[in-house]
């Protein structure tokens, strides 16, 4: 996913910032703002104990798929459903192909974020192209209808809602956030909605994956490492991934205005304003049993350099590094849309906590 914060291109340079930091004998990794799980991914691959978290529901089912499952999933309990039992077949590419091939319905996504499915109402919305809502729709609902038939383990319930999120958002009608809709559909959004196979890390751990407030959630976790990578602006993300909430959720909220959004305010984050981000930050650095607090940030952010200095000093010895990034954009024409700079500096600030 092209998500906002992503620190997917920085994984290097956050592994060397972190490795350089910690003792060797640091096992538990904390990603509190876990986003899509890039982060919380590479790490189980260094044989970490992940403990991923994030307020938002479509990206704890990305982390519960990406990081919480560890071996792929034999889809026992449908498999006898879609093929005869003496057919030899790959388990995934199976069920994916099943669900691919399904004949679209006009549920939710269809009837509210599809041109057809909201022609002549207030608000005419066009996140996917007609075919794409029914498509998703089709998918969500059998995914549903396996789940509570007893039919999928938890593991292959998000396996499944993971892929399909991915997915969702590889069609969707947008410039990269669900702020808004383009008013026409775009080349890559015509293109058929298809699962695809998701890459699953092998791993002995028992990975923990959270969905709460993750201000809440430190002082209650045992970790070594507490990984913190919030917002850095005033935008929600609950507000620019809503639509991906809803399929996620798939629960039928009543939606508002021209973009369709759901309920939100109980995860709205403090840190995507002024005067609460650095009152926040400062209580879960004081509050968390991480001995080493890592901060990634950005030289654009709510928070200054000084300010976060000055905050984690309080807690013991504190290093920074920095790394020149290409900005992310969301605009498809960014000639309408005046920046500062292409560049901004990425921070990662280190605290050994004492």
């Amino acid at each position: 996913m092209n998500y906002i914060g992503s620190k997917y291109s920085l994984r290097d340079f956050l592994e060397a910032g972190i490795l350089k930091n910690v003792n060797a004998d640091c096992k538990v990794f904390c990603d509190v703002f876990a986003g899509t799980g890039a982060v919380g991914v590479h790490f189980k691959q260094k044989n970490f104990k992940i403990i991923s978290n994030d307020i938002q529901y479509y990206a704890y089912c990305l982390n519960r798929a990406l990081v919480g499952i560890n071996r792929i999933p034999s889809f026992s309990g449908i498999l006898d459903d879609l093929i005869p039992a003496a057919q030899s077949c790959d388990t995934i590419d199976t069920v994916l192909e099943y669900l691919n091939n399904l004949n679209g319905k006009s549920g939710f996504i269809y009837r509210n974020y599809c041109p057809g499915g909201t022609e002549g109402t207030e608000f005419k919305r066009q996140y996917f192209s007609d075919e794409n809502g029914r498509r998703c729709d089709a998918i969500r609902m059998q995914i549903e209808e396996w789940w509570q038939a007893n039919k999928l383990t938890e593991d292959e319930y998000f396996y499944l809602l993971a892929s399909l999120i991915d997915a969702a958002d590889r069609v969707a009608n947008t410039a990269s956030v669900y702020g808004a809709f383009l008013k026409h559909i775009k080349k890559s959004a015509m293109k058929p909605l298809q699962l695809k196979r998701l890459a699953i890390v092998e791993s002995d751990e028992e990975h923990e994956i959270h969905n709460v407030n993750g201000q809440e959630l430190v002082e209650r976790l045992s970790c070594d490492v507490l990984y913190m990578d919030p917002p850095y602006n005033h935008r929600q993300y609950c507000a620019n991934y809503h639509v991906l909430e809803t399929i996620a959720r798939y629960d039928d909220p009543d939606l508002k205005g021209v973009t369709g959004l759901r309920p939100q305010d109980d995860q709205k984050s403090d840190f995507c304003m002024k005067r609460r981000a650095l009152p926040a930050f400062d209580n879960m650095v004081k509050k968390t049993s991480a001995r080493y607090v890592f901060l990634s940030y950005n030289s654009e952010g709510i928070m200054g350099k000084d300010e976060i200095l000055q905050t984690m000093g309080q807690y013991g010895q504190v290093d920074l590094m920095t790394r020149d990034y290409q900005r992310f954009r969301a605009d498809v024409d960014r000639e309408n849309r005046v920046y500062k700079a292409d560049q901004v500096e990425e921070y990662l600030f280190c605290l050994n906590k004492q």
